[in-house]
């Protein structure tokens, strides 16, 4: 048996793939016609050589039946992968008025004059509710060992602005307008104007939900905590919300102004504009010699769904009709984590440190006076109101703190995935487009239909249906 043994070794290998998740025979020699082995000699031979699970039976029938007659390399072996689990995320009610049956569920299909008039909701009214991280489900590698999965980041839901909680699920207290946030739902009061931005109105710096029933002029700004909707169209203006940002014509910028998002940016198209969205760009029909800037994913699927010029960046998927033209305009597409990732890391860190400074110092006066009337000795008024108050500046540190902690969480998350995402373009590629993942880059030199482009084994893979 020996014998056999050192003979298989002799004329084959086993190579086992860096995820542990594939093993290989390969042929370094012909087998003499006399050399032959059963298949007890092949698993005692796989077991050697680490090879201990997923075992393709009828693979290592076949190597021991006729050698010669199997193309190498040949998968003898295949792991199962890991599962991670998905992430907690905030899915809100349907507070819509249309049909809702005939909505497409998909992500990337999204009606947007709906999204734009979002009726009012009622004290009283369910606004949403948390979706809990699920679990991972670990996987087995070809010799045995368990492959870790990740669980789905998770967060703590708190009631939002005139909101509030009961278990997962989220109320309105007021009357308002909802705006949907990354880790809560906040009822707004709403800011309307029925017409363009204007000399007479000026600039808008609002506390809740802004509505321009017209279109925004250039040089014009808007500040908004929650979202902003404009009818009209956008040109070189600066709108910032810390919610969505809704343009029903589309942005016409000439490189001038910006649109900053802390969640999702909404529009039917984008030409030469700027803008940044900590969610998602939904852009139905164009993104044309922009710079666009997506923390998850950006969509433009309808109409000619055509990105040209300029850049777009985003950390999970692209999603488009078609990239670059005919006339090679130099296109740039960066998968990975966005440009400002440094700096952002760096404002969370000091956010996180100011906030657990802030908890020591508060913590420290609490402490004393709860101390003080343990003692027996009664608290001035002026002392009850500082107790008061430190007492809500404690739990607002404490949330500080917490929120930017699950922020660097989860970037960390994203930098340790750098070349995790998708480019998919339903139609054309052409040529002079540029694609990174991460450090890596690759220029198209043809034209291809229907490609999709992944990062795997350190080179960036372009797979054509």
């Amino acid at each position: 048996m020996m014998e056999k043994e050192i003979e298989i070794q002799d004329y084959f290998e086993i190579r086992i793939s860096e995820d542990k998740l594939s093993a290989h025979v390969i042929a370094m020699a012909t087998p003499d016609e006399e050399s032959t082995w059963s298949r007890e000699d092949w698993d005692t031979f796989l077991k050697e050589q680490g090879v201990l699970f997923g075992i393709i039976d009828k693979n290592v029938d076949r190597i021991a039946e006729d050698p010669d007659a199997v193309v190498y390399p040949l998968e003898i072996a295949k792991g199962i992968a890991p599962i991670n689990g998905e992430p907690a995320y905030i899915l809100p009610a349907n507070v819509h008025k249309s049909d809702e049956s005939t909505q497409e569920e998909e992500s990337d299909n999204v009606d947007l004059k709906q999204v734009i008039d979002i009726p009012m909701v009622k004290a009283g009214d369910f606004t949403g509710e948390k979706v809990d991280a699920t679990f991972g489900t670990d996987g087995t590698a070809v010799d045995g060992e368990v492959l870790s999965s990740k669980d789905g980041l998770d967060f703590v839901l708190q009631a939002g602005k005139n909101t509030r909680l009961e278990g997962n699920y989220i109320y309105a207290i007021e009357s308002g307008q909802v705006s949907v946030q990354k880790k809560t739902i906040h009822v707004n009061p709403l800011y309307e104007i029925n017409g363009d931005l204007d000399l007479k109105t000026g600039n808008i710096d609002f506390t809740g939900n802004v509505t321009i029933r017209g279109s925004v002029p250039s040089g014009f700004e808007i500040k908004a905590k929650g979202d902003i909707r404009v009818l009209g169209t956008v040109e070189s203006a600066f709108l910032e919300a810390e919610g969505s940002v809704y343009v029903s014509s589309g942005v016409t910028a000439q490189q001038k102004g910006y649109i900053k998002a802390g969640q999702d940016i909404h529009t039917t198209y984008l030409n030469e504009a700027n803008v940044y969205a900590g969610g998602n760009v939904y852009a139905k029909q164009a993104i044309m010699h922009s710079f666009c800037q997506a923390g998850v994913s950006i969509y433009c699927t309808e109409g000619r769904g055509r990105v040209v010029g300029g850049m777009v960046s985003a950390v999970t998927e692209i999603h488009i009709k078609e990239a670059g033209n005919a006339m090679n305009t130099p296109t740039s597409f960066y998968m990975g984590v966005p440009h400002d990732f440094v700096k952002r890391q760096k404002e969370l860190e000091h956010r996180l440190h100011e906030a657990k400074e802030e908890s020591e110092k508060v913590a420290t006066l609490l402490k004393a006076l709860e101390q003080k009337e343990k003692e027996g000795t009664s608290l001035s008024s002026k002392e009850r109101i500082m107790k008061l108050r430190a007492k809500t500046t404690l739990d607002s540190a404490k949330t500080k703190a917490n929120d930017a902690a699950e922020d660097l969480q989860e970037m960390l998350e994203v930098s340790q995935n750098t070349e995790s995402g998708t480019i998919k373009v339903d139609k054309t590629l052409n040529t002079n487009v540029d694609v990174h993942f991460g450090k890596y880059r690759r220029k198209i030199n043809a034209t291809y239909t229907k490609a999709t482009i992944t990062f795997e084994d350190g080179e960036i893979d372009l797979n054509v249906l």
